[in-house]
């Protein structure tokens, strides 16, 4: 599933409060953007609809669940960049990357961990 940038933004909001968020309170958070309630609450439909967020309606409120963690949703991010891009291999990527930008001792040491097969 694929966000767009606002529907991204909706959720750094819910997955910043760690809990079931209200709809009164995206929206509260969201006019920090510009964005009025009526375009939150469309936003809100739509990531309900690609199975992000739950909603449920408890009283007179409405509150959001992410069905998705974050970390989950940027390794499936990273997954579909590399596939599309690279041709499924990590290899590619990490090479594009560093003709692009300097590779500090740090990055090297991480990159050997990880091909030494130490992930942590």
């Amino acid at each position: 599933m694929k966000l767009s940038e606002s529907e991204y933004s909706i959720m750094e909001i819910i997955w910043a409060k760690k809990a079931p968020v209200t709809s009164q309170d995206i929206c509260e958070l969201s006019d920090q953007r510009g964005w009025k309630a009526p375009t939150v609450l469309t936003f809100l439909k739509r990531l309900c609809e690609k199975g992000v967020l739950e909603s449920e309606k408890i009283g007179k409120l409405r509150y959001y669940t992410p069905l998705i963690s974050k970390e989950d949703y940027a390794r499936s991010e990273a997954t579909t960049l590399v596939n599309d891009l690279y041709d499924g291999k990590i290899s590619n990527l990490v090479t594009s990357m560093a003709g692009q930008v300097a590779l500090t001792q740090e990055d090297r040491q991480a990159l050997k961990k990880l091909l030494e097969g130490d992930w942590e």
